[in-house]
């Protein structure tokens, strides 16, 4: 008697979704950019409209697999990592603001149920549902946390000053993490290196180059002595 096979396409299709735009995002960290949209109630729409495919995904995947005699367990058994990998790409290569900023950690949490659910439904091996189970809650657990504490949004420029031939633009942020921490920032952005895309800019990510006290942070003095080499406070930082 033939066994039955569980249909593979849906959690196939997941995987390709969490992988596709993971890629996309680990790419614009890995060289050193961040998607700025055109249009922030764009992102946000085009965000509902992945996870709504991942909850119907998910729900056809578990749904399908349940019934059937032989289940995809591999799959099911890394599609949370695929999901970790996606969310902390979306959160850390894309420039969050608008609706979307709020709308992040519910994003999140509806992606990482979404694998977790396919994960103990379908992974029917005891040994690895209980350990690689438990490896991947404390993961997001972890996860959740940074992404409710963390403040995601953008931080108030109170001095801002370009290098002599423009090469770089240097700027003076107020960051208030509450009880984390409360520092001014300065941070140095290269300057003519956007790549227009059809649906944002990718600029380069801006570098942080100096922390200093939140008290006071409009007496920092901030020049830039050439394009290379910035004075903050009195102290000489060489940009590489």
């Amino acid at each position: 008697m033939k066994t039955e096979k569980a249909p593979r396409w849906p959690l196939i299709t997941l995987t390709i979704v969490f992988l596709a735009f993971a890629a996309l995002y680990l790419t614009f960290i890995a060289t050193g950019y961040v998607l700025v949209p055109f249009n922030r109630l764009a992102p946000a729409v085009l965000s509902t409209v992945i996870t709504a495919t991942m909850v119907l995904l998910s729900v056809m995947g578990v749904k399908k697999g349940r019934s059937a005699e032989r289940k995809p367990i591999l799959l099911a058994a890394l599609l949370p990592l695929c999901a970790i990998v996606f969310v902390l790409g979306k959160a850390l290569g894309y420039d969050t603001d608008g609706i979307e900023l709020y709308l992040l950690p519910l994003y999140a949490i509806i992606a990482l149920t979404c694998s977790m659910a396919v994960f103990f439904t379908l992974v029917s091996v005891k040994p690895l549902r209980i350990w690689l189970g438990a490896v991947y809650s404390v993961i997001m657990v972890i996860m959740f946390l940074w992404l409710l504490i963390w403040d995601f949004s953008p931080q108030p420029v109170i001095k801002a000053e370009v290098s002599p031939s423009a090469t770089y633009k240097a700027e003076v942020l107020l960051s208030n993490q509450g009880s984390l921490s409360k520092n001014a920032l300065v941070y140095v952005t290269p300057q003519g290196q956007d790549i227009p895309l059809a649906i944002g800019m990718l600029r380069k990510a801006p570098q942080q180059v100096y922390k200093g006290d939140y008290d006071s942070p409009e007496t920092l003095t901030l020049h830039w002595e050439s394009d290379t080499v910035l004075i903050v406070n009195e102290e000489r930082i060489t940009l590489r």
